[in-house]
Parts: structure tokens; sequence; C-alpha cells
């Protein structure tokens, strides 16, 4: 699951690597402004070894927000911040619940595809803090984050969003999917 995760989201980047610059450039219409993303948020979990022991985390879930300023249709800065809890077994025997609180910076990227369907993309920096009590594990994590997803406009100033989110830290929390209801004001 978690190179098909990759996956997508390079091929996302790809598109938006190479579409990027001749579709801002033709969009006349200032969409510049402040938004904000409530999201509910589901972690998906990963294998990792830690300081030789094997880390097991499940699927959890949690919620998030995205803060964000677009310069026009195509172009934002958001800053964003999550909460997600999941179980997590070491060396297949010892469960805990983990509980993950992630901040971070990024530079998005939004084209229409077709109606009110748009293709996003996202790239920063974040910071990860997890902690998991009986394992005794508190740990601080940063690395480049990533993120491709679809908006749907379901009103004037109201999108739903999905998107799929990596980082390249090597965390028991793995990928994450995020659904949300952005109000742009």
């Amino acid at each position: 699951m978690r190179s098909i995760l990759k996956k997508v989201i390079v091929s996302g980047l790809t598109l938006f690597a190479v579409s990027g610059t001749a579709y801002a450039s033709s969009s006349s219409e200032d969409k510049s402004g402040f938004y904000i993303v409530p999201k509910a948020v589901v972690v998906v979990g990963d294998t990792i070894m830690h300081h030789g022991h094997e880390l097991d985390g499940d699927a959890g879930v949690g919620v998030g927000i995205d803060l964000g300023y677009s310069f026009n249709a195509n172009y934002a800065l958001e800053l964003s911040a999550t909460h997600a809890e999941a179980d997590v077994v070491e060396d297949a025997h010892v469960t805990d619940t983990a509980k993950y609180t992630t901040y971070g910076f990024n530079a998005v990227y939004t084209r229409n595809l077709v109606g009110h369907l748009g293709f996003l993309a996202k790239l920063g920096y974040g910071w990860e803090y997890e902690k998991m009590d009986k394992l005794h594990i508190k740990e601080t994590l940063d690395g480049v984050t990533y993120a491709v997803g679809l908006e749907y406009g379901v009103a004037e100033n109201m999108e739903v969003v999905f998107e799929v989110e990596g980082a390249n830290v090597t965390s028991s929390r793995g990928e994450s999917l995020l659904f949300g209801l952005k109000y742009k004001f």
C-alpha cells in the first residue's frame, strides 16, 4: 500500500511540474484571499524499526486544519496542523496508543480540471511530534511533506477536498488520507 501511495503522490507532483506555469498565466480571474480547511484525518500506519524494535502502526483517525492565502487561482501558501491517534504494536506483543501531532508550511498549486473539479498538489516542510507512553517514546521528527488531491466546488466559496499526504520521515504514522471542507473568505 505504501508504494502505491508514493506512486500516486509522485505522479501528481509530476503533473503539477509539467502543467503549472502555462495554465497559471492563462487565468485572468482574481481568486486571491484567505481560506480555512477543517479536515478529518485517517493515518494509514506503517511498520518501522525504532532503536532495534519493530513498531507496527495501525490505521487511526484524527482532525486537522489548514489556514492559507491564495495569491491567484493557482498558487497559495498555507499553514497546516493535524492530530491523530492510532494503536502501535512493538515487537508483536506490546500495544500502545500513539499520539501524532503535526505542523507544516506548504506551497500549494491548484488547477481546474473540468467543471467544478480541480487537482491540487502541495510541497512543504513539516514537524511531527509523536508520543507513546507505554513504550516510553516521545520524539520530534521533521522533513519534507508532499500531497496530491482533488477539490470539488459545492458553492461559490466552498469546496470539498480530498488529499493523500506523505513525508520523508520514518514514522509508524505512515501516510495520511485527509477529507475536508474548504471555505474561502
